[in-house]
């Protein structure tokens, strides 16, 4: 148990120096040097993860602080690799790094608060299930990612509106770029979290259950999936944009939070 919460400890202070350096301010292309924080900030919470997962006694864990560090771990990878192919997702870091080192601090202060139900998986199960716990947690990622392009979009178009430029975050994409990176992402997020559907579904078949079973989860991602599907539908008819488009997009992100770690919340602290 030491061990872990010295890993525990040693993965949040590895996102500290990225958050510190995105929010001096820096203008620019991403530097080598923001590339090797941000690769020790990917590093910290995805060996925690996987050194859980590894020692976990059962197949897979349900608590609520594991949750939060693998949304954690997934986010950051997924806005890794799009930094990598697009400079305006790494221009995102001040308020992407923000968010992931409150939800790493919350896991890391929830940590041995409860005692959730373990998940041991039959071996009837198959890969459907270890694929639907993939699908539906890259799909967290990338919502995240649109969820903070979003933001970076409601603050810049605040500054525009009261002609006060942003000061400590003046390095965000203007809120052309912003859409521009929430449609992207909300099309990946719709392919996947559909994807994620179907092999819930596929799950629930093998289990001599109803395809749709309804349970808080299940109802928090169908609204997530409707929400997104209508923006993009909003987007690709009208051109929808702006305050009204990034409201809906965290509306989406508040569902599928609300799904995954939000019911884990629920399920191993409230309830617990």
């Amino acid at each position: 148990m030491a061990a872990d919460a010295a890993l525990n400890i040693a993965a949040l202070i590895a996102l500290l120096p990225a958050l510190l350096a995105a929010w001096k301010g820096e203008s620019g292309p991403p530097t080598g040097r923001f590339w090797f924080l941000l690769a020790v900030a990917v590093a910290g919470p995805v060996v925690w993860t996987v050194a859980a997962a590894a020692t976990a006694t059962t197949d897979w864990r349900t608590d609520f602080s594991f949750a939060l560090w693998v949304s954690v771990s997934a986010s950051l990878c997924a806005f890794a690799a799009a930094a990598a192919f697009e400079r305006n997702v790494a221009r995102l870091s001040p308020l992407f790094l923000a968010l992931m080192t409150g939800l790493a601090v919350l896991a890391t202060l929830s940590r041995g608060g409860s005692d959730a139900v373990p998940m041991a998986m039959a071996p009837g199960d198959g890969p459907w299930l270890w694929f639907h716990i993939g699908v539906s947690i890259t799909t967290y990622a990338l919502l995240t990612v649109a969820a903070a392009a979003s933001l970076a979009a409601l603050l810049q178009e605040r500054a525009l509106k009261r002609k006060r430029p942003l000061k400590r975050l003046s390095g965000l994409p203007s809120v052309l770029d912003c859409e521009s990176v929430v449609v992207r992402f909300l099309w990946l997020s719709a392919a996947v979290l559909a994807l994620g559907m179907a092999t819930g579904a596929a799950v629930n078949l093998t289990h001599g259950e109803p395809v749709m079973h309804l349970t808080h989860k299940t109802l928090f991602a169908i609204a997530a999936f409707a929400v997104i599907c209508a923006l993009l539908f909003a987007h690709l008819k009208t051109g929808a944009r702006g305050r009204q488009v990034a409201r809906l997009v965290l509306l989406a992100y508040l569902f599928v939070t609300l799904a995954y770690p939000g019911v884990k919340f629920v399920t191993s602290v409230l309830l617990a």
